[in-house]
């Protein structure tokens, strides 16, 4: 009896634990993905983006590729800490900057930069 015991224990544990992964292994409902679409004029090769209220920018979001005007780019908001406002910083390749703050990334999925900070949000 004593074994059973044990038996059925160590089943339920093995239970619980799977259930455990695959809850922290499955995708956050509040994940969210912000296209953003560079119509400024210019290409830009550095893209930083932070948590409105930071006191410095984060690294450039785009790494080593230049985001070129008239394409997009797709940020993945479930590698961060997810916050309704961010501000974006993008340096144009002629060695200019826009910056961008409060945007609230919850209410939009799209977002179209403009060099006369016209923006549409969708």
């Amino acid at each position: 009896m004593m074994k059973l015991w044990h038996t059925l224990r160590a089943l339920a544990l093995a239970a619980v634990l799977l259930v455990g992964i695959s809850v922290a292994n499955a995708p956050s409902a509040d994940a969210k993905t912000l296209t953003l679409v560079n119509n400024t004029g210019y290409d830009i090769v550095v893209l930083n983006c932070v948590p409105t209220n930071a006191t410095t920018w984060w690294e450039d979001v785009l790494g080593n590729d230049i985001w070129r005007n008239g394409t997009s780019v797709d940020i993945d908001f479930d590698k961060w800490a997810l916050k309704d406002k961010w501000d974006f910083k993008a340096h144009y390749s002629d060695g200019y900057s826009d910056e961008w703050y409060g945007v609230n990334v919850r209410n939009v999925s799209k977002i179209v930069l403009r060099k006369d900070g016209t923006n549409d949000y969708y």
